[in-house]
Formats: C-alpha cells, structure tokens, sequence
C-alpha cells in the first residue's frame, strides 16, 4: 500500500532524546538523590524528598504495584497536588495532612515550593542542549516528509527542543504560534499549506511562557526560558484549557482516523494512562491499525510486547516493537518502504 502522510502518526517520549544526551525521568531522579547529599542548596530538602519517595511508593504497595517505577514526573505530580491544600478536591474528606509532611513543607508549604521551583530549574537544565549536533539524529524525520512529500504529524511529551532545532533548520514546522505575535492560538493549525510538520508539545516546552498580565497569553521564546511552560503528567492537568486541551483533542482525533493505520512510538514508556487509553482505544476500534515501538537496544522484544499488551490491554499482534533505539531507527530503519509493510487496509488484513 503506498504511504501517505495521513496514514502514520509519531509519538515521541523521553527515550526518543536520550542518546542525544538527555537523562530520562529516571535518571533525573537520581541526579536529585545526589544533590540532596551533597549540595547545601538541596541538602535541607533531603528529609523531605525522603518522607514524598517513601509515601509514594507505600501507596502503591497498598495496591500490591510493586514494580512501579518511581521517576521525577511522579513526583512531580505528588507535590503539584499537596501544593493545592485547601483548594484539593478531597480537602472537605481529609480531616487533618499527616503531622511528618506538615513539619518537613514548613508554615503554608513554603518548603515545598521551594523544593519544588529547585526541581523545575534543574529540570529546565537538564533538557537544555548546549550543541545540538547530539540530536542530528532527528534528521531522518526530514528524510521521512522528503520521501513521502506530505505533511506528517509528530506528538511528544517531551519539552526539550530537539525536533525544533534538528528539523526545524530546512523544514516548516507548525507549533501554534503566530509567527509575529508570538502568541499560541488553535487556529495556526488550520492551514496545511507550506507546512511539512505539525508538532504538538502535549506537556510544554521549555521556550514556553505565559504572560503576566491579566489574560496570561501562552507566548513563545527564540530560546529557553527560565521558568517555561510545563505540565507534568496529563491526566492530572486534563482541563479545559489551551494548548493541552487541543493538543490532547488532536492526538485522540488523529488517532482513530480511518486514515491512520500506524502510530509509532519512539521512546515512549506506556506509563501515561489518558495516552494509553486513546492508543488502546484506536487499535480496539479499527482493526487495522498497528502500533509500532522503538525502544532500547537492552530490551527484549517478546518482554516489550507482552508489556504493552497488558497495559493497553489489546492483542499482541497489533504491536511490532524495534529495539534499536531512536538513533539507529531513524537514521538506518525507517523509510517509506519500510513503512509501507505495516500499513494496509481493514480488507488486506490477514485473516
């Protein structure tokens, strides 16, 4: 079957980034662990960290999920949600905070705000790329559009700039911004024309920011700024409000289009589960559509689709998984023949 721009869709997580030297949540939170032993700045927050990674996995042993990993988005997460204290769903439920958590955040939590804002300017540094010649991998996304000739559609959880900075150099990516106001609006993914990307950041960027005026307008930067844009874990921002809305309404529209028959994930954990639903809920739907997993090299391929499997809870068959991860995928694997053996038509699927 020939391939179209309509018939695949990218997804991309942190994976997708780490071998152009950006660490993984994981590793984000050992590179915490350490600064809380050793730096003075972090050192009165190690009491703290300690008491949230503790609480958190003790809640999913509750569940007997044992195996759950614990990363920096977590917690993250956990804060973002303590911060809120009287204005927290559950507060009129909750008769008083655990006596430990209210002694270590301090008087109205100011030291969890500050832990918190350390956290997100280490993040912010983290993702930075001094030198994007680590990252010229991305370049056979160009190669990709070159092929095909029509506009592909790329979906990342990812706020660092990799895909902006490698395929932005010769090719036109749509973010949402006015190209002179700065401003985002829906409206910029309207028009297809001279486009060869649209690219929807589902969690922010790092050269995102809101305006302090009234209105707040989601603005974006040349280059990264000091306190950007980001969300983490969408289920827990899933709100009306723009850009993650529209982002989040595009990527479940594109998914269960009958022109999509492939969705490739590069990087991707399956460890978000508003994302998992829409992947699961496109592959139960069209019987066609196949999921393709770029993952790392270290993996085992049976172990990854039996994962994903269980997660997504679909049959095996939809899945093919690629360890080889994101760099040799991208400059060595993918093309448009490559492609085209894993698209076809409800009525040229085998029986």
């Amino acid at each position: 079957m020939e391939v179209k721009g309509d018939n695949i869709i990218f997804l991309l997580g942190a994976g997708a980034s780490y071998e152009a030297k950006i660490p993984i949540s994981y590793q984000m939170v050992n590179k915490i662990e350490e600064l809380i032993m050793t730096n003075s700045k972090w050192k009165p927050f190690k009491d703290l960290y300690h008491y949230l990674k503790s609480s958190i996995l003790y809640g999913d042993g509750i569940f007997g999920d044992f195996d759950k990993s614990f990363n920096i988005e977590r917690l993250l997460i956990v804060i973002s949600e303590i911060e809120k204290r009287d204005k927290n769903i559950m507060y009129p439920f909750i008769g008083t905070w655990n006596i430990r958590l209210t002694d270590l955040a301090g008087k109205n939590f100011e030291n969890l705000n500050e832990f918190k804002e350390l956290i997100s300017i280490k993040l912010n540094e983290w993702v930075k790329l001094k030198d994007y010649n680590q990252a010229n991998y991305y370049e056979g996304f160009t190669s990709l559009k070159n092929e095909i000739g029509n506009l592909l559609k790329v979906f990342t959880l990812n706020y660092d700039l990799c895909f902006e900075r490698v395929v932005g150099k010769d090719q036109n990516i749509e973010v949402g911004f006015n190209g002179t106001t700065k401003e985002w609006h829906y409206s910029n993914f309207d028009s297809i024309e001279s486009k060869d990307f649209f690219l929807y950041k589902l969690h922010g960027s790092i050269n995102w920011y809101l305006t302090k005026d009234k209105i707040r307008k989601l603005m974006i930067s040349d280059d990264p700024v000091e306190t950007p844009e980001l969300i983490f874990g969408i289920e827990h921002k899933m709100t009306s409000t723009d850009p993650y809305f529209f982002f989040s309404s595009e990527f479940r529209k594109q998914c269960l289009d009958n022109e999509t028959k492939l969705l490739i994930c590069i990087g991707y954990s399956f460890s978000d589960e508003y994302i998992n639903n829409i992947i699961s809920q496109a592959v139960l739907e069209k019987d066609e559509t196949q999921i393709l997993v770029v993952s790392s090299p270290s993996g085992n391929s049976k172990e990854i689709k039996k994962e994903i499997s269980d997660k997504l809870n679909i049959n095996e068959e939809s899945i093919i998984v690629e360890t080889t991860g994101a760099k040799k995928f991208l400059l060595e694997t993918m093309n448009k023949d490559y492609l085209a053996q894993y698209i076809h038509d409800s009525k040229d699927a085998p029986f």
